[in-house]
């Protein structure tokens, strides 16, 4: 243990500690600037046309002005249940790994077998987190009507709470150890702090963060109104192109033509679809978060539409889940492979995050379908097989290439479990088990 402790300290690797500094968000920096500023004007334009349109459309058949959205209301159906789950998570999380570190931090220098008292608090909390963390969002999502947007939130809420819970032991345990094996004693940080974590845009634990003087209220408004503005225009996306795309597949005989053709027609829009859910979320979302809690780092993602390769993208896309990634499943596990085996590390870190993505959207959609988990893994063995040290080459014919595979990837994405969904619908099973659920039944319902 004192062999690789002096490892760690000595590779370069295990020295870096996430730093947070104040700075604004990509596109805040951006909007500043007037030619930026006219493009995302035109762009907003066009999604104001786009749903003029369909609120035409829809006078034309009905006879009055009807803004339908019964696409959104299907997806987050049975919104009103979901905060009995979220809460019950929520409390574990705030208080069960808190008083468990709090009692260990207390009695680990004074009992005879700490080891012994080591052993038990993290037996208690890998029983308590596979019970309240695992288990129980499962069983909510699967037993309760809910609709796939309101599974999703119980989902992505119970792997946030996974996350904060152990960057937050993970920060904290090991200087405690470190002070009781240098004769000290080190109290586990304030409460407060771990209650401000739990909410602050980050999934890096820290007893201190930079913070801003003040809360602009009117940035917090404007972002939560763009927020639930590109969720109307998602689902207006939905109900326009794919719904009208896919429902039908099933009349129409499948061949491979048509499945290029689906995948061809669902371009446009899927890339509409993801661009609204990036600047959704990871801008509008947790700008509006940081904005009321102070936090005054916002590099919540880079220039992703710069990348030249997969690889870049992934780094610059989420950087609050890549900043978990890095340091608690790609650093930690060099450091227990000795700084050898970096491809192994690199691709266990991918396979990590495939497997998430993957678990949550098969949780909210309500079947199997492993498409975006295979392609993760080959675009990921591909960039390990062939990588360059020339990360820097912001070459255009490269960024077009990303761009062009980008596009035909992101529309497989949503084209290839939207015909699934409807062939769910379609071509239904006599008994629903949890083997049906994880065969596709896209090819045998379109055969």
């Amino acid at each position: 243990m004192i062999i690789l402790q002096s490892h760690r300290e000595k590779h370069p690797i295990f020295q870096k500690q996430k730093v947070f500094v104040e700075c604004k968000s990509l596109i805040d920096e951006l909007l500043e600037v007037q030619h930026f500023r006219t493009i995302y004007n035109i762009f907003v334009a066009m999604l104001c046309i786009f749903i003029l349109r369909a609120v035409i459309v829809d006078f034309l058949d009905n006879g009055c002005f009807v803004l339908d959205l019964e696409i959104f209301t299907f997806s987050f159906g049975g919104l009103h249940m979901v905060p009995l789950p979220w809460l019950i998570m929520f409390l574990y999380t705030l208080l069960m790994p808190y008083k468990v570190l709090q009692i260990w931090a207390a009695s680990v220098k004074t009992l005879q077998f700490p080891t012994l008292l080591t052993v038990i608090a993290a037996v208690v909390l890998l029983i308590g987190h596979t019970t309240v963390l695992g288990f129980y969002p499962i069983y909510t999502v699967v037993s309760q009507p809910f609709g796939p947007a309101s599974r999703l939130i119980i989902i992505l809420e119970q792997l946030r709470f996974l996350m904060k819970s152990h960057s937050f032991l993970r920060e904290t345990v090991p200087p405690i150890l470190r002070a009781t094996s240098n004769n000290g004693k080190m109290q586990p940080p304030q409460f407060s702090t771990y209650l401000y974590f739990l909410f602050c845009p980050t999934f890096i634990y820290r007893e201190h963060y930079p913070r801003t003087p003040d809360v602009r209220w009117g940035y917090v408004i404007g972002n939560f109104t763009k927020f639930f503005g590109c969720l109307i225009s998602i689902a207006m996306l939905y109900k326009c192109h794919f719904i009208p795309i896919f429902s039908n597949a099933n009349k129409h005989p499948f061949s491979f033509k048509t499945l290029v053709l689906y995948i061809f027609n669902a371009i446009v829009p899927a890339i509409y679809c993801l661009l609204l859910s990036f600047f959704g979320f990871l801008h509008c979302w947790q700008n509006a978060f940081a904005e009321m809690l102070r936090f005054a780092d916002r590099s919540f993602y880079k220039d992703w539409w710069n990348a030249t390769s997969f690889p870049v993208y992934f780094r610059n896309w989420n950087l609050i889940v890549h900043d978990w990634l890095y340091y608690y499943v790609y650093q930690d596990l060099m450091w227990v492979l000795k700084g050898k085996a970096q491809s192994v590390a690199l691709l266990s870190t991918f396979i990590t995050s495939a497997v998430a993505h993957e678990y949550a959207i098969t949780l909210s959609f309500g079947f199997f379908y492993p498409f975006q988990f295979i392609l993760w893994i080959l675009i990921v063995l591909g960039g390990i097989i062939h990588s360059t040290p020339n990360r820097g080459n912001k070459s255009p014919n490269k960024n077009i290439q990303f761009w062009a595979c980008f596009l035909v990837g992101v529309a497989l994405q949503f084209s290839l479990p939207s015909l699934e969904w409807y062939a769910q619908v379609h071509c239904p099973v006599q008994k629903n088990t949890s083997w049906t659920r994880m065969i596709p039944r896209f090819w045998s319902c379109y055969s």
